[in-house]
């Protein structure tokens, strides 16, 4: 008998999570930090809930996790008046920020060697792709 889809998924997430957040909380990060760090690495200047979005967490849950990014010092916040007149952030890393961000990239890249050793560029691109259609199905 196959194992049901959620057993596969929830598995795999826990062994992940389990892997990366070894290397995170080393980094003094907190649940959802990483994501943030790793968005804005490669693309900077999002609005609040346009990075909320891309996380998948609430913009209420993205103001907290902002605002305490901020206190640390890993981003900055900078006013841009949007549609209507109302003011949003734009957010942008600091330079701990950036400093930060290469680190959780490592920490990834690292978890990744050591979960996909055994596997061939073709069946890495391949579960991948099968994950990303499996995303877009359930949306």
């Amino acid at each position: 008998m196959r194992e049901q889809l959620i057993v596969s998924l929830l598995s795999a997430s826990a062994a992940h999570q389990k892997s990366c957040w070894t290397g995170f909380r080393e980094l003094n990060l907190s649940p959802g930090q990483p994501k943030v760090l790793s968005r804005l690495r490669y693309q900077e200047g999002y609005l609040q809930k346009e990075l909320a979005a891309l996380c998948h967490v609430e913009p209420a849950t993205m103001v907290v996790l902002l605002s305490n990014m901020e206190k640390r010092g890993m981003i900055r916040k900078e006013v841009d008046h949007v549609s209507g007149g109302k003011r949003a952030f734009r957010i942008f890393l600091t330079e701990e920020g950036r400093r930060l961000a290469e680190q959780v990239d490592h920490v990834v890249e690292e978890m990744e060697e050591k979960g996909f050793a055994g596997f061939s560029e073709e069946e890495k691109d391949q579960l991948i792709s099968l994950l990303g259609r499996l995303t877009e199905n359930l949306a």
